[in-house]
């Protein structure tokens, strides 16, 4: 799933920022929310932009207009071969409502690395998630002392998963749609469907 429907996202965003932005939107609308209600938002943000009621809140609407203003920049930054993860995470989270988990899925999305540890994975493998956060005011060290420890988690995930699972990328890609079909058996037939879901998306409103 991760290597047909990632693939995709990954050569879009680096083809054409525009893709950059709608996965970064994506990722936006994705918090503290359902999947499944995802493509319907995308489409209407696309409609009514900044007016979109699934965006109202302030610190995602806040979110939608720097992605809308900075999206060439940190399509740069995400594609950037001289930074390293942990600066390209610490960018990310200059992106309003996008802590240090999210930017995390925003390269899984973008360029195959790094990952999201959701709450289902954090359950799953007993990590804290409150030991990445950091205030507005934190100082870049420990920003990037921050991304450098998530590193680590990822990498920790990655030395316990089975064998043949791939990357571990893939692995938490692949683990948690597996998660969400079974949770949500009226909303989707299989995992595949809830990966193709991040690509019809995003795809869709470009």
């Amino acid at each position: 799933m991760f290597k047909r429907d990632q693939k995709v996202i990954g050569m879009l965003s680096q083809s054409n920022p525009k893709f950059t932005r709608d996965t970064l939107v994506f990722v936006l609308d994705s918090i503290q929310n359902y999947l499944y209600r995802v493509p319907n938002d995308m489409i209407e943000i696309k409609r009514k932009g900044a007016k979109a009621a699934c965006i109202k809140h302030f610190s995602k609407n806040k979110g939608y207009k720097y992605i809308r203003r900075n999206y060439q920049t940190l399509h740069k930054v995400i594609h950037s071969s001289e930074l390293t993860l942990e600066e390209k995470l610490v960018a990310l989270t200059d992106i309003p409502n996008i802590g240090i988990v999210k930017a995390g899925f925003i390269l899984q999305l973008c360029i195959g690395e790094v990952g999201c540890i959701d709450c289902h994975n954090a359950r799953l493998f007993d990590i804290n998630l409150q030991q990445f956060k950091f205030g507005k005011s934190a100082r870049l060290n420990l920003k990037l002392r921050k991304a450098k420890e998530y590193v680590e988690a990822i990498n920790l995930v990655g030395s316990l998963r089975p064998r043949k699972s791939g990357t571990t990328p893939e692995y938490l890609w692949d683990n948690w749609c597996v998660f969400i079909a079974d949770k949500y058996p009226s909303k989707f037939a299989s995992a595949s469907d809830v990966s193709r879901l991040h690509v019809d998306a995003i795809v869709s409103v470009v």
